[in-house]
């Protein structure tokens, strides 16, 4: 079940780049974040004074959730400014990334080792990326070095959200990140731009999307699968963001997909499938051993 609910998290992100990319012609960049995560925050914590209310007046709680909730106004603030100067393909393979970023972060500071499988599967899926996602026609330019902001704040909050909701009440942590996202990203809109509240109505809808779906119900389901699925499982789940970022901007923005791009999205699909295959095995046989050794 989390694995289901981590592809259909894929699938929902993926389907937010042509929206982030078209409202962020006429919404400023940081008050679109702060919409979307101002929802989210708003909606769990009424869930959290209802079902755990003293968990709201846990300073681990919120300490750890200012950190996720720093690192999540990063990451969007990032991916959104960046998709002003850079392409949907752009973005998607940079932030896709953070799939090679996490498990170097998690071995150069957590000495979390890695086998010559897992290393081949992701550096595979990482040459899928490329073929999907990468025109190598178009230059290197300064959205894709802000959107390199963006893979590695989320690469970072993959990594700590893993390790903090296995020590921390999982509700609170995930209101928390989203109430102190919002504040950042709020205090950068008042101090950089004239403030204005008006939406149309077609910007209001993407918001309400952006928000409920794309921010509330994902990264709910990010945070709360990690107490039971790998850190680098779920990067690499997430590779599949782009597949998803490529089908729909074919299927609504009539955008054709050539044969790089359907192999590229075919090679990360081949690269998960096998990880999953080595995991299951894995699994097996340490349940095995733990029989054999209990008997």
């Amino acid at each position: 079940m989390k694995i289901f609910l981590l592809i259909l998290t894929a699938i929902i992100w993926g389907s937010t780049f042509f929206i982030i990319k078209d409202t962020v012609i006429t919404v400023n960049e940081y008050y679109i974040v702060f919409i979307r995560t101002f929802i989210a925050a708003v909606s769990m914590l009424v869930f959290v004074f209802f079902k755990n209310k003293k968990a709201l007046f846990n300073y681990k709680n919120l300490l750890r959730g200012m950190v996720l909730g720093f690192l999540l106004a990063i990451t969007y603030i990032s991916q959104t400014i960046g998709l002003k100067f850079t392409s949907s393909g752009h973005s998607a393979f940079i932030t896709g990334a953070g799939v090679v970023i996490v498990p170097m972060l998690l071995f150069l500071f957590f000495k979390r080792k890695l086998k010559i499988k897992e290393l081949i599967i992701l550096f595979v899926v990482f040459i899928g990326l490329y073929l999907l996602a990468y025109d190598s026609e178009t230059a290197l330019n300064i959205g894709d070095l802000i959107t390199l902001i963006t893979s590695f704040s989320l690469a970072w909050h993959l990594i700590l959200s893993g390790r903090y909701v296995k020590k921390t009440e999982v509700f609170s942590l995930i209101a928390y990140q989203f109430l102190f996202a919002s504040i950042f990203s709020l205090l950068l809109y008042l101090n950089t731009h004239e403030v204005s509240f008006k939406l149309s109505g077609n910007e209001t809808i993407s918001l309400l999307y952006l928000g409920f779906i794309g921010t509330l119900f994902c990264y709910f389901v990010s945070v709360w699968a990690q107490k039971q699925v790998d850190t680098v499982t779920v990067a690499l789940i997430f590779t599949l963001e782009p597949v998803f970022a490529s089908l729909f901007a074919w299927i609504f923005a009539s955008e054709l997909l050539n044969l790089k791009e359907i192999t590229g999205g075919l090679i990360i699909l081949g690269g998960i499938a096998a990880f999953q295959l080595i995991s299951n095995r894995k699994n097996k046989v340490n349940k095995v051993n733990f029989i054999k050794h209990t008997y």
